[in-house]
């Protein structure tokens, strides 16, 4: 007891900082992570983080003592402790949901703010060590504010980067442009990413231009033309300029689609909006250089202050917290630099002085431009069919169900269930040699000043001469639609199994947006609604009772039912019956 007494805010405040470490590496890796485990780990650090910190504030209002010196170093701690609260820039919000608490937060931040400010006063000797600790609340209210404006600007109606002029509007800096060009011959597909991210969002300002999106159009179309010498209109003819054969064109597509998806997840999830405007390059400069002059001073303080005899183990603490708050920002530095975001930045900040400073750091550490690998190569896969013939519901409440009623798990043990049924499986390079005619066409519109298509397969069955018999599967709800076509390609591909590369790549597909449907409904439904017809395509399956035995006579089963049940029944029932009148 004696020992928890003495250790309790020290191990707390130790315990904080280890999560922000956690935080700091895990998060940003999340983007091409898919270990369960790991977003599980990820998860406890990211809601323990918050409650450590208020836990520890709480503990160190009320664990002073009759030593004054005990009490000065500890009062260092509430400012450190707000700090943790601001986050790491690598991740902001677990979820899209928690952009929603932005308001929740800056109550947080005000009251805490104010609290930091009560317990430094219990503990002020009017020596330099408590006047260095007001550098420190304002180094953790800026890291707050920066987390408050990022989860703000999410979560509006329509989305605006805190500060949207960015870039210089006069575009490249042309008095560089050889370096420019062997830049972009390195990295084309940095760019071209961008510029998907920034005509496929048109509710998002340019970050590096205050201009609307048909301004955006001339300006990159004007500087694909400029730096390649290609006019713009087929993204086919940059990369051919490039000197790339087929196969690399092919890749390098890939990996733009790859980077224009991290560009979207650190815009939704991370500081990245922020950070590389000129407000956040002035509040980072500003919260690092409070926390680095802390640390400086604070020692000279301590020698130069005989009159207090601080423990050892308090001092030691302190420069551990202080230390870890200017490794973590120097970490966030190197990730900055080495991330996509870098790259547009050396070449079109609007501050020279930035620009400079990443182009000296790339310059210098040439390493960092080796980045590792942005996004999984591994796509989730969920069978629907597998899942239903294959996972008895009743069999799972027999068994559990007297613990199941009391623990009121169901739902537990359902999506455990549909973890067991999930499998990750490497991304075909069919479909990586496929996505670029989609982002060819894409760009093709954009430069043309057509807009966007969305459509949901209407080319297919066009392409099938299909449209009238099988437009009704297209104007379903978006996830009626999907179960419906996933059904589908799983009975026609259990037919036959000749190899076809197209036919893999489809099933690949299929299984990945039931995948989304199923796992990540979020990306695929409305705000907390649940898809009805996901429950309904499990009863009508079950319902069959299938032979789980062999998917492929499941399926010659599936496909038997329409000659024994007639055609008023079939058109009432699942309408992926329809496939196969």
């Amino acid at each position: 007891m004696e020992a928890w007494q003495k250790w309790d805010v020290r191990g707390l405040v130790l315990f904080s900082l280890t999560l922000q470490i956690v935080l700091s590496v895990l998060g940003g890796r999340r983007k091409y992570k898919i270990n369960p485990f790991f977003k599980i780990v990820l998860w406890f650090a990211y809601l323990g983080a918050d409650w450590i910190v208020l836990a520890t504030l709480g503990k160190l209002s009320g664990s002073y003592t009759e030593s004054p010196t005990t009490n000065v170093l500890r009062a260092y701690w509430a400012p450190l402790l707000l700090l943790h609260l601001g986050g790491p820039d690598a991740i902001t919000a677990y979820s899209f949901e928690d952009n929603k608490l932005w308001i929740r937060h800056l109550f947080i931040l005000v009251v805490k703010a104010i609290f930091v400010v009560y317990v430094i006063c219990l503990s002020w000797t009017f020596s330099w060590i408590s006047f260095l600790s007001f550098p420190l609340v304002l180094a953790g209210i800026i890291k707050y504010v920066e987390k408050i404006l990022c989860l703000k600007q999410n979560n509006s109606q329509k989305t605006k980067p805190v500060i949207s002029n960015i870039f210089n509007p006069q575009g490249p800096q042309t008095n560089n442009s050889s370096a420019l060009n062997d830049h972009l011959n390195a990295n084309p597909d940095v760019l071209l990413a961008y510029v998907l991210f920034i005509i496929t969002r048109p509710d998002v300002n340019d970050y590096f231009s205050s201009h609307n999106v048909s301004e955006v159009r001339k300006k990159m179309k004007a500087y694909i033309k400029e730096t390649t010498g290609v006019d713009g209109i087929r993204v086919s003819e940059v990369f051919n300029d490039f000197d790339r054969t087929s196969h690399e064109r092919f890749g390098d597509m890939f990996q733009c689609l790859v980077a224009e998806i991290g560009f979207i997840f650190d815009v939704v999830y991370t500081k990245a909006a922020l950070i590389y405007t000129k407000l956040g390059c002035l509040l980072r400069f500003t919260s690092f250089a409070s926390s680095l002059s802390v640390l400086l001073l604070f020692f000279i303080s301590i020698i130069n202050e005989p009159k207090f005899h601080f423990s050892k183990i308090d001092i030691g603490i302190t420069g551990i917290l202080l230390s870890g708050a200017i490794a973590l920002d120097l970490y966030a530095a190197c990730v900055m630099l080495s991330s996509d975001w870098a790259i547009l930045v050396e070449q079109f900040h609007d501050i020279v002085f930035v620009r400079k400073i990443f182009n000296v750091a790339l310059k210098c550490f040439p390493c960092l431009l080796h980045r590792s690998k942005r996004r999984s190569i591994q796509m989730g896969q969920f069978d629907l069919s597998e899942y239903c013939w294959r996972y008895n519901k009743r069999k799972v409440n027999q068994s559990w169900g007297i613990l199941l009623k009391i623990t009121n798990a169901h739902e537990i043990v359902e999506m455990w269930c549909k973890y067991w049924f999930t499998k990750f499986v490497e991304v075909p390079n069919c479909l990586k040699d496929g996505s670029n005619e989609i982002l060819d066409d894409l760009y093709s519109s954009f430069f043309r000043e057509e807009g966007f298509k969305i459509s949901r397969g209407e080319k297919a069955i066009q392409h099938e001469q299909q449209s009238n018999e099988l437009k009704w599967s297209i104007e379903l709800d978006f996830d009626h639609s999907i179960i419906v076509w996933h059904l589908a390609t799983s009975v026609c591909c259990s037919q036959e199994d000749d190899g076809d590369e197209m036919k893999k790549t489809s099933k690949y597909l299929s299984d990945y947006m039931m995948y989304l449907l199923v796992m990540c409904p979020a990306l695929i439904l409305p705000e907390h609604s649940k898809s009805f017809w996901l429950d309904h395509a499990y009863d009508e399956l079950k319902g069959l009772e299938l032979p789980a035995t062999n998917l492929r006579n499941a399926a010659s089963t599936l496909l038997s039912h329409q000659d024994n049940v007639p055609k008023e029944e079939i058109e009432s029932r699942f309408d992926v019956f329809n496939f196969f009148l």
